[in-house]
């Protein structure tokens, strides 16, 4: 059985909750924390498609984001960078501005645009059968 091998950023995340339990200093264990949650990959689940009474469950879709010196970076589960044709990943955030709810607005505007685009995109049908 071969042992997954972990990113930097994960390496990185061990050895500040490591520090955070250990050290008897109260402020250095609060900057860790502060630098754990700065590091951590959020997830959010964004509604994208509604139910309707035809069956219909709705779609949903998953985006991951970190938060870098003010800037929101869209990644993928592992935290590598998204890349996207037509929507930039990268945002800076604004002072009023709250990092969740912009992660939410650009998984909406990258959901249903592959990437990719072209011959070979992923088709999406509607599940009301023929009409």
């Amino acid at each position: 059985m071969t042992k997954k091998k972990e990113s930097k950023r994960q390496l990185v995340l061990h050895k500040l909750e490591k520090l955070a339990a250990s050290t008897p200093y109260s402020s250095e264990a609060e900057t860790a924390r502060a630098k754990i949650e700065q590091l951590k990959i959020h997830c959010v689940i964004v509604q994208v498609a509604p139910a309707t009474d035809g069956g219909d469950p709705g779609t949903i879709a998953y985006g991951y984001y970190i938060v870098e010196d003010g800037t929101l970076v869209m990644t993928d589960a592992e935290g590598a960078p998204l890349k996207h044709h037509a929507i930039d990943g990268r945002v800076r955030l604004l002072p009023d501005q709250n990092a969740e709810q912009v992660a939410r607005i650009l998984v909406r505007k990258m959901h249903g645009k592959d990437p990719r685009g072209g011959f070979c995109r992923r088709l999406q049908y509607d599940n009301r059968g023929i009409v």
